[in-house]
């Protein structure tokens, strides 16, 4: 089985939720059987699932699997089903907070339960005692069961949380702290296996193997290895290398592994990778997204384990095949950008080199499509709106929050800008020249530079000058014709991208794992017959 390691797979996803689910498509479609693994608990998950194309059975969360909630039938759960334990209750509904209020025959209140508008599902009940503290929180699973209690302290802290089975047989304990700054700190975690074992964890880490090594165990076979796919390393770097049996174990870099990513070959690492980078040696294999990054990894690591260069992005022949659609036909003038309002990608610049260009080519409109980074209190959104104000942009530049509609978007747009300062590939850019926009990017590593050929697909300008970038929009919108002929080539080179050349590199991953197994096999029962062996001598002692 191959496993796809991630945290969720929330509504709004970042460039690594839609990744895994282009290379779900890709496996699936080739008959590669995978699963998609989240180590976070989210109650909205399997909703969220259905907005996209994996299948439930695609999917295996740590909690759900701990909770036996991997597969559970859907149901609506009310305020009329709950049962507080009191008589004569009843309740008094607060419409603009999607809540009720239940009250006793004394008027004491007793709880609140909030719940989603339509059908009024429950989301969460908060529960007090006699003298009006609140002594716990049920939140519920959007299946409709009680998935998550949280126990409070005297001072309303978090002391305990506990994750019940569907059938709400407790299956796993959460202990916390009060540290002497009022920060809440877990401590200890209980699991209660399926058939009453009790395991006693320190750290979320340690209950992250364990889960592992049962997914190792459940899926082990004889013919060929398990490949467990680290796509963010955090979750599991410290963890996966040392499962009890073997498995094919890869790290991928999903973004720039150098802080600067100007100058990969010195300076501090991205500290998502760093410590797997320093321990480059216990995967069996890396994979990059571009050769380029692939090259700077052997430079300035020299591993002995295998490199691999694969694209995140995949676009569908079908796609490929579709009828182009010409420039005469777009929105003249329409610059997009589809990417998280977040520091690093700089958009407040792209808004500076559109008011540039806007000086000479007036036409000119941008549109900016992500959801808002909350960093440093918003920062990043709160430049764009600043750089919109100086430059008298309020009708000319429109924030748009993140879409699902992205073919919609890019085929209307004429120019697919990109600003940022580091990328580990930049999909959308890859989608939008697909679509048969013209790519406009700084000189960054790494994607666009590689994705782009200057002259070509698009331009390709030094970082951070957004005068020359606004100089590159005056030339393409200029010549008409110049724009159809990239536009053109922008669709023909897309066929980098195509599912058989990206399936055709993730063949050789795939062919090497199956090649290492028994190797892998047989070190492991070497090693387990010395184990035995020593074991038996220190008894003879």
């Amino acid at each position: 089985m191959i496993f796809f390691l991630n945290a969720t797979m929330q509504p709004q996803k970042s460039g690594i939720e839609h990744a895994q689910l282009k290379r779900a498509d890709l496996f699936r479609a080739h008959g590669e059987r995978f699963k998609i693994v989240l180590r976070e608990w989210d109650p909205l998950l399997h909703e969220n699932i259905k907005a996209t194309s994996l299948k439930s059975f695609e999917v295996i969360n740590m909690f759900d699997y701990f909770q036996e909630a991997t597969e559970v039938s859907n149901q609506t759960i009310t305020v009329d089903k709950l049962d507080f334990g009191v008589a004569n209750t009843h309740r008094v509904e607060e419409l603009k907070k999607n809540r009720y209020l239940i009250y006793d025959i004394n008027q004491q209140l007793i709880a609140r339960v909030n719940y989603r508008t339509g059908q009024k599902q429950v989301i969460s009940t908060e529960l007090f005692d006699g003298f009006g503290n609140l002594y716990c929180v049920n939140m519920y699973d959007s299946r409709g069961f009680v998935s998550l209690s949280q126990w409070y302290t005297p001072d309303n802290k978090i002391g305990s949380e506990t994750w019940q089975s569907p059938e709400g047989r407790t299956v796993l304990e959460a202990f916390n702290k009060i540290n002497s700054d009022g920060s809440v700190e877990k401590v200890c975690w209980r699991l209660i296996s399926r058939v009453g074992e009790i395991h006693i964890f320190d750290t979320l880490e340690q209950v992250t193997l364990h889960f592992l090594n049962l997914l190792n165990d459940e899926y082990w076979s004889k013919n060929e290895p398990n490949i467990f796919i680290l796509d963010r390393a955090h979750l599991a770097q410290t963890v996966l290398p040392y499962l009890d049996k073997p498995s094919y174990n890869v790290l991928f870099l999903h973004n720039s592994h150098a802080s600067d990513a100007s100058h990969p070959e010195k300076g501090i690492l991205n500290n998502n990778y760093e410590y797997s980078l320093f321990n480059i040696n216990v995967y069996d294999a890396v994979v990059s997204a571009t050769e380029r990054q692939t090259n700077d990894i052997r430079s300035r690591f020299k591993p002995t384990t295998k490199l691999f260069t694969i694209p995140v992005g995949v676009i569908p022949m079908k796609q490929l095949r579709q009828r182009r659609v010409p420039m005469a036909e777009r929105t003249f003038g329409k610059v997009v950008a589809l990417a998280r309002k977040a520091p690093e990608k700089q958009l407040d610049q792209l808004v500076k080199a559109v008011a540039y260009a806007r000086q000479q080519v007036p036409q000119i409109t941008l549109d900016l499509y992500g959801y808002k980074d909350p960093t440093n209190n918003f920062l990043a959104e709160r430049l764009i709106e600043s750089a919109i104000r100086e430059n008298n942009l309020e009708n000319i530049v429109t924030l748009h929050d993140y879409t699902d509609q992205v073919a919609l978007v890019e085929q209307d747009a004429q120019v697919f800008g990109v600003t940022s300062s580091m990328e580990g590939f930049n999909l959308s850019l890859m989608e939008a020249l697909g679509q048969g926009d013209i790519g406009v990017t700084y000189d960054v590593n790494y994607g666009p530079n590689s994705i782009i050929a200057d002259g070509k697909n698009g331009y390709i300008v030094p970082l951070n000058d957004y005068k020359s970038m606004g100089e590159v929009l005056i030339h393409i919108f200029k010549n008409p014709r110049l724009m159809q002929q990239i536009s053109d080539t922008s669709y023909e080179m897309s066929y980098r991208y195509s599912s058989d050349t990206v399936w055709a590199q993730w063949c050789l991953l795939l062919m090497d794992a199956k090649k290492m197994w028994p190797v892998k096999q047989a070190n492991y029962f070497h090693m387990a017959i010395n184990d035995l062996e020593g074991a038996d001598e220190e008894s003879e002692l």
